[in-house]
C-alpha cells in the first residue's frame, strides 16, 4: 500500500459512515415535515423540528465522514464548519466537502503532532486546543472565502438565466429544471429550481410546475427500486438506504436519494439528472399541467382535480424512473465482500 493510500484510507467507507448517521436525521426531517401540515400548535412544533433537522443534515454528514477518517478529534470541527457551510447555502454537498476536508486536515495535524514529544499535557493541548482550533479555522476559512462565494454567484446566475428562459422553449426549460432538481437532491441547486417553480406557480405558469414536481420524485423512487431490482449489486447499508428512499418517495422527499449518491456521485448523480430531465421534459412535451404544488405520485391523489391528465402524469414518472433505474444498474459495480 502506498503512503497516499494509507493516508486517505477507504474513502467509500468514510462516506458510507457519514450516510449511516445522516439517514435518521433525514427521516426525522421528512416525518415531521408531513406532521407540520397539521393546523395549530402541534403542526407548528413539528414544522420547527423538521426545519431544524433539515439544517443538521449537512453538518451530521460532515461530522461522521470526518469521524470515520480520523476519530472523535474531528467531530467538533466538522460539526461547526458543516453548519457554516449549511448557513452559506451549500446543502449536503457542502457537508460532504467539509467532512473530507476536516477529516484529512485533522489527520495531518495529528501526524505532525506525533513527531513532537508526547505526554499527558501535550496530548491535552493537542486534542482540546490545537487540533480543533487550527482545523476549524483552516477549513472554515477555505469554505467561507474560497468555496462558498463561487457557489452563491453560480446559483444567482442560474436563477437569472432560468428567469430569462421562462418565456422560451417549455420542453428545454423543463429538462433543465428536472436536471437541477436531481443534481444535489434538496441542496442549493435543487432549491433554485424549486423556488423558480413556486414563483411560476404564483404567476399562473402551471406548465412549469408539473415537470418540477415529477422530477422531485424520480431520483428517490429510482434509488429505492434499483436496490431491489439489482439487490446483489448493493451492500446491506445501501439496501437499507434504498428502503428508506422508497418510503420517502411517497412524499416526494428527494433527500432520500442522497445516500447512494454520496458513495458514487460520478455514477449516480448523472443517472438521477438524466432520468429527472427525461420525465420533466416529457411532461412539458405532453402538456401536463399541475395547478397545485403537491410533489410525488401522492400529489396525484391529494390534488386529483389539479392535474390535467393523471395517466400522463403517472407515465412521466414511469419513464423517468425506468431510465434512471436502468442507468443506476448499468453503472453500478457488484459489491465485493470486504476483507478484514
Amino acid at each position: 500500500m502506498s503512503k497516499k493510500e494509507g493516508f486517505f484510507g477507504d474513502i467509500r467507507k468514510h462516506l458510507m459512515s457519514g450516510v449511516s448517521f445522516m439517514l435518521p436525521v433525514i427521516i426525522i426531517y421528512a416525518f415531521f415535515m408531513v406532521l407540520g401540515q397539521i393546523p395549530g400548535a402541534v403542526g407548528e412544533l413539528c414544522a420547527n423540528i423538521s426545519e431544524l433537522a433539515k439544517t443538521l443534515i449537512g453538518p451530521v454528514l460532515a461530522a461522521y465522514i470526518a469521524f470515520s477518517i480520523v476519530g472523535k478529534l474531528a467531530l467538533a470541527p466538522a460539526f461547526v464548519v458543516g453548519l457554516l457551510s449549511e448557513n452559506l447555502g451549500m446543502g449536503f454537498i457542502g457537508g460532504l466537502i467539509v467532512g473530507l476536508l476536516v477529516g484529512y486536515a485533522v489527520k495531518a495535524l495529528v501526524a505532525v503532532a506525533s513527531k513532537f514529544k508526547q505526554g499527558q499535557a501535550n496530548d491535552v493541548i493537542t486534542g482540546f486546543l490545537v487540533v480543533p482550533i487550527v482545523s476549524t479555522l483552516a477549513v472554515g476559512a477555505l469554505v467561507y472565502f474560497l468555496i462558498a462565494a463561487p457557489v452563491t454567484a453560480a446559483l444567482a446566475a442560474v436563477n437569472d438565466w432560468l428567469g430569462a428562459m421562462s418565456t422560451g422553449n417549455a420542453v428545454l426549460l423543463a429538462a433543465i429544471l428536472g436536471a437541477m432538481i436531481a443534481f444535489d437532491m434538496g441542496g442549493p441547486v435543487n432549491k433554485v429550481a424549486y423556488t423558480f417553480a413556486l414563483a411560476a406557480f404564483e404567476q399562473g405558469l402551471n406548465y412549469v410546475v408539473a415537470p418540477v414536481l415529477i422530477a422531485i420524485t424520480i431520483p428517490v423512487l429510482s434509488a429505492g427500486l434499483a436496490t431491489i431490482i439489482a439487490k446483489k449489486k448493493y451492500d446491506e447499508e445501501e439496501r437499507i438506504a434504498g428502503k428508506t428512499a422508497l418510503f420517502m418517495s411517497i412524499f416526494g422527499f428527494t433527500e432520500g436519494a442522497i445516500p447512494l449518491a454520496v458513495v458514487h456521485p460520478l455514477r449516480v448523480i448523472p443517472a438521477y439528472m438524466i432520468g429527472s430531465a427525461a420525465g420533466a421534459s416529457l411532461a412539458a412535451l405532453l402538456g401536463v399541467f399541475n395547478t397545485a404544488v403537491f410533489p410525488s405520485l401522492m400529489g396525484l391523489f391529494i390534488g386529483s382535480q389539479t392535474v390535467t391528465n393523471g395517466l400522463l402524469y403517472v407515465l412521466c414518472h414511469v419513464v423517468g424512473v425506468a431510465i434512471t433505474v436502468a442507468l443506476l444498474i448499468i453503472m453500478k459495480k457488484k459489491e465485493e465482500p470486504t476483507e478484514e
